[in-house]
């Protein structure tokens, strides 16, 4: 940054000085050291447009999509629902509230990964209703001593190695990792392993990621989704599912029910994933995403019609066409009834009420903080944000898949 410096110290030089070095391909990586890459000037208004896009269709079709839970097992639903959004405001539930505890800690504390004795005295103070599965038994056994991660090792937690915990207590650190699918999966395992392990980290992997990719994906949702794959393990079963939900997409045309029913009778029926799992909710995720071609409305649709962990898969399409849209967007839309309210009812340490609007700056601080110590850079104005010089990344798999992770064939098909 001497350069910058050596040419002056306005704000508009500095712009074009970093954008001298994205096209001769130099940016800073998060180790501060410079290597080759590419990086990506947006402004903060459209930055906090999509961070907000994204929290609010993830609290949308998470509590919207609560009375279509596990409702649809056998077959899909018979007709896309018509629903509103959030008229009565948002509220805690866990499809939001984990995630959000550990968001809120790292905003009070300023660290983006907190250490694992930290959060188990946050999760003794905090998470004692509203858990279930491997969070219930991730808290039970800090209760023991037992510290994260622990406490969802799938040698310890019996529900770690299915629980789609990977997946809807992960999607919100793409938010704060815009456009490095490394950084915000990276986040992400580092949260998801207190509750999962094997097959679920590869959720915890690709479904952050997906969200980073989405601030400055141009192209189809199918090419999204792809591109999504280089962030898990391709022996993966979640992998494959992916896979497979893209070309029953294609065999199947535009009979979503029977796409859904391929993906049914493959993974659940034959394969013996239970329908807690990620890689059967994983794949009705990306048909919803699929079928819905890029529409808000549409996605949310699909993904509570779809079944099975109907809200959680509702909330993790939510986020992605969230970010995609942004605020300014889903709000043109003709059922937006949005109060800007969230209620607590769950978290004895977090504040009992508060705006969504306050959550998202909650985000948006994390989301400079996270650019920041990736090597990019924010430019102020009157020590007001305008800028954000993002070190763009690729995804790429930090955790592979264990030889001996449990899978349906070895531990049964029950969530015991």
């Amino acid at each position: 940054m001497m350069l910058v410096r050596r040419l002056g110290e306005g704000v508009a030089v500095a712009v074009i000085v970093w954008a001298v070095f994205c096209e001769i391909g130099r940016c800073w990586a998060g180790d501060g050291s410079p290597q080759g890459g590419a990086a990506r000037d947006i402004s903060y208004e459209e930055l906090h447009d999509r961070i907000y896009g994204g929290w609010l269709g993830m609290l949308i079709g998470g509590l919207e999509g609560l009375p279509h839970e596990f409702k649809y097992r056998e077959k899909p639903r018979e007709e896309l629902p018509e629903f509103t959004f959030l008229a009565k405001g948002a509220r805690s539930d866990d499809d939001n509230d984990v995630e959000w505890t550990h968001l809120w800690f790292m905003h009070q504390e300023g660290f983006l990964l907190l250490p694992y004795p930290r959060l188990a005295e946050i999760w003794k103070a905090n998470m004692n209703q509203g858990i279930w599965r491997a969070n219930k038994e991730a808290r039970e056994l800090m209760e023991q001593g037992v510290i994260p991660p622990e406490t969802g090792s799938y040698r310890r937690n019996r529900h770690a190695w299915y629980n789609l915990s990977g997946q809807f207590a992960t999607e919100s650190y793409g938010l704060i990792a815009p456009g490095m699918p490394r950084k915000a999966a990276e986040i992400a395992l580092h949260y998801a392993r207190i509750a999962v392990s094997g097959e679920p980290l590869q959720a915890a992997q690709y479904w952050p990621s997906v969200v980073s990719l989405s601030f400055f994906h141009e192209g189809s949702m199918e090419a999204l989704l792809k591109k999504g794959l280089a962030a898990i393990d391709r022996k993966s079963a979640l992998a494959e599912a992916i896979q497979h939900a893209c070309e029953a997409f294609h065999r199947c045309g535009s009979d979503w029910k029977a796409a859904r029913q391929v993906i049914h009778e493959e993974w659940l029926v034959r394969r013996k994933w239970n329908d807690n799992s990620t890689p059967v909710n994983g794949a009705l995720v990306c048909l919803a995403l699929l079928y819905g071609g890029g529409d808000f409305y549409r996605t949310m649709q699909y993904a509570m019609a779809l079944g099975h962990d109907a809200d959680c898969n509702a909330a993790t399409a939510g986020c992605v066409v969230g970010v995609i849209h942004g605020l300014s967007k889903i709000r043109d839309l003709p059922q937006y009834q949005v109060v800007d309210r969230y209620v607590n009812r769950t978290r004895p340490q977090l504040p009992a009420e508060m705006s969504i609007t306050d959550q998202v700056e909650v985000l948006c601080r994390l989301a400079l903080r996270c650019v920041r110590e990736s090597g990019g850079q924010v430019i102020e104005e009157n020590n007001v944000p305008v800028r954000v010089i993002i070190p763009v990344q690729e995804p790429e798999v930090l955790e592979f898949l264990p030889a001996d992770a449990p899978c349906p064939q070895r531990v049964g098909n029950s969530r015991r």
